[in-house]
């Protein structure tokens, strides 16, 4: 298994897998809460029909979650 991820904060092997959220996920540069995300940037769009998942990687021991939000093609 020479393609096994890593997680870079402890050393153990990633698990593979996906995310996936009805609600949209989106980046704050902020800790202050808010009451609306108006103006975030939006990782991950809301759902519609279908809940799209998104391929992560995980760490079960240390909690860290590892996904590329869009495609290095993809504009937005």
């Amino acid at each position: 298994m020479d393609d096994m991820l890593r997680c870079p904060e402890c050393g153990n092997d990633l698990k593979g897998g996906y995310i996936f959220s009805p609600r949209r996920i989106c980046w704050s540069d902020s800790p202050d809460s808010i009451f609306a995300d108006f103006g975030s940037e939006i990782l991950i769009e809301d759902a519609w029909l279908k809940v799209k998942k998104t391929p992560a990687s995980r760490c079960e021991e240390c909690n860290l979650v590892l996904f590329k939000h869009k495609e290095n093609n993809e504009e937005y």
